[in-house]
């Protein structure tokens, strides 16, 4: 019992300072850390590197949370679902990883990587430069 109650006050936390981390940090400095994180995962997910892949999923879930808390400041509610159900489905690749179910793994990452690029055909925009900028709704 103890123990739940312990667990339960540093998920609160957790989420308390992510939230507030989120609503310090522009949209950029974020995806510059999913994009790799992403690729670290996929590549787990292919070589079967169970560890790896929690770790990472795990590190996505936050990022995304904090992409999420982003785009509502921006109004971006669509954006903000994507995010969240992309938080949501990296919980589910770190807990498959964790019970070495890899194909469950391989699926959420899968419905991860399509969610990406729903958002992004909608919100992200190349510069010249070949940089990328939000495209607000």
């Amino acid at each position: 019992m103890r123990r739940m109650s312990v667990l339960i006050g540093v998920c609160m936390i957790a989420a308390m300072v992510i939230t507030l981390y989120a609503q310090q940090r522009d949209i950029q400095p974020i995806m510059r850390e999913v994009q790799p994180t992403f690729g670290s995962m996929t590549k787990g997910l292919g070589a079967g590197t169970a560890d790896t892949v929690a770790a990472d999923a795990t590190k996505l879930q936050g990022l995304f949370r904090e992409v999420a808390a982003w785009m509502k400041t921006q109004k971006a509610d669509k954006a903000a679902g994507w995010a969240t159900d992309d938080a949501n489905l990296a919980g589910e690749v770190a807990k498959a990883a964790k019970a070495n179910d890899m194909a469950a793994a391989k699926a959420a990452g899968d419905k991860i990587k399509a969610s990406c690029k729903a958002c992004h055909d909608v919100h992200r925009e190349q510069l010249p430069d070949k940089s990328f900028k939000f495209k607000a709704p």
